[in-house]
């Protein structure tokens, strides 16, 4: 078993000013996501690339939208309502890369839906578990999670074979008076998870009677991991005291490339910011590259990474990140924005020639790699 992988966000190299994320990044291109009048993407949670197709959840209306790979509107997979081939939403959705499948998981059916490589229904999985978030482990086995367990049980995550069957429980949480369901911390990400407030990740280790820590995150005045569970605390807890900050989402890309969102304050500054660690090792937030605090972003920053739910998401396949720009973000920084493109700020000629003929309300894409250093 190998050590957990540190990544700080406290310690890292200062600069004389604060990097663009932009300035992390390589091979990046931009598309604009046309859909129609009637159907508009609100917010992008899940990105996939599968079969020369994007495949995004819109968090707000639960559903899945298909573009080509130029962005433009293909459909909707599968059909809501009430039917035996039709589901109420999409809690959240995952591919099977291995068999081509994709699955869409529907919490108030309590079902996961199976669709083919052409978004034709295959099947329904009956299964007994509420969740927020769903994903297909390597095995092919489905994991579900929950922040909100009803009755005894003692655990976040579900693990279901491909026929609905449950097979073991991971992820035992203890439950006191003072516990309260959150969205903005505690996830599990192609096979990884956190407990909610917790900067430590684990690795799923099915069949094992242990989860594997494989990395554990560091910036300034971060929670105690003794006080995770210490609901009535966190309750409590003004943001200006110390270790009051936690990591909220996260995605892991290759040779522990990692790109999360964390809690931060320093004198007045406060917010949630991106951070990023590179295959090389060096890592990059608040304290060494451009974030949302007032006068501290850019317009990478206004339009695509303003945390703590816009997390880009990594395709193994492509070796590649892909993120949207988060258009509750845009109509707060319209004008900030459309200030950095006249002044010459746009770095990227193809996002200044969608800037110049696009409405700022239309989903752009981004999709990027990042360099194995600075």
């Amino acid at each position: 078993m190998r050590d957990p992988t540190k990544i700080d966000f406290e310690n890292v190299k200062r600069l004389d000013t604060l990097i663009s994320p932009r300035d992390l990044m390589e091979e990046v291109e931009f598309r604009v996501l046309s859909t129609p009048d009637s159907i508009k993407l609100t917010l992008a949670q899940k990105i996939i690339e599968f079969n020369d197709r994007f495949l995004i959840l819109d968090k707000k209306k639960n559903i899945i939208f298909v573009f080509d790979s130029q962005g433009k509107f293909l459909q909707l997979v599968g059909q809501k309502g009430e039917g035996p081939k039709e589901f109420n939403e999409v809690t959240d959705f995952a591919v099977n890369t291995q068999n081509s499948k994709l699955y869409i998981f529907s919490r108030p059916d309590f079902a996961i839906f199976e669709f083919d490589e052409k978004f034709e229904f295959s099947r329904k999985i009956k299964i007994s578990d509420w969740a927020i978030q769903f994903d297909v482990l390597e095995s092919g086995n489905f994991a579900l999670y929950s922040f909100l367990v009803e009755g005894d049980d003692e655990y976040n995550i579900s693990i279901y074979d491909i026929s609905g069957k449950l097979l073991e429980k991971r992820m035992k949480f203890p439950r006191n008076d003072n516990y309260i369901p959150m969205d903005f911390s505690g996830f599990i990400q192609k096979g990884y998870y956190t407990y909610p407030r917790s900067s430590k990740i684990f690795q799923i280790n099915e069949g094992e009677n242990y989860d594997s820590l494989v990395y554990e995150v560091f910036f300034p005045n971060r929670i105690d991991e003794g006080e995770i569970f210490n609901y009535k605390n966190f309750l409590n807890f003004e943001r200006e005291e110390q270790k009051s900050n936690i990591l909220n989402s996260y995605e892991i890309g290759s040779h522990d490339e990692f790109i999360c969102y964390y809690d931060f304050k320093t004198a007045t500054n406060n917010g949630s910011t991106l951070g990023v660690r590179l295959k090389g090792g060096e890592t990059f937030g608040h304290l060494n590259m451009k974030h949302g605090a007032m006068g501290k972003g850019d317009v990478y920053v206004k339009m695509f990474f303003i945390g703590p739910y816009n997390i880009p998401s990594y395709s193994k396949k492509y070796d590649a990140y892909y993120v949207i720009s988060y258009i509750d973000a845009v109509s707060i920084y319209y004008e900030e924005i459309l200030d950095d493109l006249n002044s010459g700020k746009v770095k990227d000629a193809a996002l200044v020639e969608i800037l110049e003929n696009t409405s700022l309300e239309e989903p752009i894409l981004m999709k990027f790699k990042l360099k194995p250093k600075l």
